[in-house]
């Protein structure tokens, strides 16, 4: 293998499928339940004004109203990260070559795309291979032959690839100063 064809590694279709499904149901699940939400605030607070003038304590319709408006924040939330997590999946390549290893999240800006995972990184300075949560994380050393690194080097992350055991094993197998500690 040369440097001028390196080995591109792709989710796979149906990987990319199931985070499009995910990504579309939670979507659909999302809305459904903020219109819930909004069929139930004028319940709720008609039921807080009758309380109210009937001189009890409306503490337990208030505390309805702030656990239904908590769960559509955290589902917002939670919308917004499989957003992220369909893009990364989208954008995510994986380049092999005989200088080294580089991720690529090509959906992302740059600063974005470097800050979750992207880079490059020769093959004699990575350092170990871990699963961190969802990603793959391939850390530096910063040390070749004894001699400090002045600049850090970046920490490579990505989700999921199509033949992920083959990459894996490209990792093992060209990697000299990998370590399987943290």
């Amino acid at each position: 293998m040369s440097t001028a064809t390196p080995l591109v590694f792709h989710p796979s279709p149906l990987q990319r499928a199931m985070a499009l499904l995910l990504c579309a149901g939670s979507w659909l699940v999302g809305a459904r339940a903020l219109a819930s939400l909004l069929q139930k605030i004028p319940l709720l607070h008609a039921t807080i004004a009758q309380a109210e003038a009937a001189g009890e304590a409306p503490w337990v319709a208030w505390l309805l109203m702030i656990l239904a408006i908590a769960a559509v924040v955290v589902g917002s939330l939670l919308l917004l990260a499989t957003i992220l997590g369909l893009v990364i999946i989208e954008g995510t390549e994986v380049l092999v070559d005989q200088l080294g290893i580089a991720v690529e999240l090509a959906y992302l800006p740059a600063a974005w795309a470097r800050w979750l995972g992207a880079g490059r990184l020769p093959w004699k300075r990575v350092g170990s291979l871990l699963r961190r949560g969802p990603f793959f994380v391939l850390a530096g050393d910063g040390k070749t032959a004894g001699q400090e690194v002045e600049k850090p080097l970046p920490t490579l992350r990505f989700l999921l690839v199509d033949e992920l055991e083959h990459l894996i094993n490209l990792i093992f197998q060209r990697s000299p100063n990998i370590s399987f500690k943290d």
